[in-house]
């Protein structure tokens, strides 16, 4: 049967019993942002039970209830400023979806639609799923598989903007280039497994080492790098001597296998001369080289 040939009232009842059955929240409101109609899907998403209620309050009323129900209030101040700023850009009638995140874990996304009589139409989809799988190739692309450190690439693009600040202001800004000595003759000796799980337990000592303004990741292999802003270089050998004997005393024993293993490290410290992020860690790398040459198991500061 045509909608249209459905009589006035019958058409409007056949509408709203439709949209009480579908799984996504919608509201009517009219020219003056008050709630014509709110679906049983809404009322579940918000865990709200009163009809009568939720049908007296005007959307300010209505996202205020919503709001007050999260097991986590708003403090006073941002409770109001999201009331307003969201009864603002439905009055605008913006059309670019807003996702919001609810305290439960769930993101759900609102998108508002204009209405002909000057209302609008509000609809509240749970995008939760879609979310955290963007969310997961996101960390994918930024995070190395193994140690969860950032990889190489995203490294450079967070020690970009850290030298951009550098340039800016002429903070102190340093760098360790980390190595875990002789490998490859525990991969020779316990197997690669063995290797791996020196590598992951290494990467966690250096993850709990780093204050919150630094930046670790894994370069390759058994490299790593610790990012140091607002530290000079004696500050940077203090922590990269500290790392190392944390290494050094750590018991990395794997599946009854007694493994200890040793890191060498070079420290380099930013300076005017240097032109790019990559001349300092030019600078470091050599200075672990030269920490290499003289024995392993040892800070050496270019």
């Amino acid at each position: 049967m045509v909608i249209d040939q459905v009589p006035p009232g019958q058409a409007v009842d056949t509408l709203r019993a439709a949209l009480n059955e579908i799984d996504i929240g919608i509201i009517l409101l009219d020219e003056e942002l008050r709630p014509q109609f709110v679906n049983r899907a809404f009322m579940q998403m918000w865990h709200l039970t009163d009809d009568i209620a939720v049908a007296k309050l005007d959307f300010e009323g209505l996202m205020q209830l919503v709001v007050s129900k999260q097991s986590r209030p708003m403090p006073a101040i941002k409770f109001n400023e999201f009331i307003k700023k969201r009864t603002m850009l439905i009055r605008a009638g913006v059309e670019d979806p807003r996702d919001l995140r609810v305290d439960d874990g769930k993101v759900i996304r609102v998108k508002c639609k204009p209405l002909p009589d000057g209302g609008r139409m509000l609809v509240y989809t749970d995008v939760t799923d879609l979310v955290q799988q963007a969310d997961k190739l996101k960390e994918l692309a930024t995070v190395d598989g193994m140690t969860g450190l950032f990889n190489r690439r995203h490294f450079f693009s967070l020690a970009e903007m850290e030298w951009s600040r550098y340039q800016r202001h002429w903070r102190p800004l340093s760098v360790l280039m980390i190595d875990i000595d002789e490998l490859k003759s525990i991969n020779d000796r316990f197997g690669h497994d063995v290797g791996d799980h020196v590598i992951v337990q290494i990467a966690d000592l250096c993850r709990q080492e780093k204050r919150k303004s630094d930046v670790v990741a894994r370069f390759g292999g058994e490299e790593f790098l610790l990012l140091l802003p607002e530290t000079g270089l004696d500050e940077a050998q203090r922590t990269a001597e500290r790392l190392r004997r944390l290494v050094e005393t750590r018991d990395l024993s794997f599946a009854s296998r007694a493994v200890n293993a040793t890191i060498s490290i070079g420290v380099a410290e930013a300076n005017p001369y240097m032109e790019a992020i990559f001349d300092l860690i030019k600078l470091a790398d050599q200075a672990l080289y030269a920490a290499k040459h003289a024995g392993r198991n040892r800070v050496w500061a270019a």
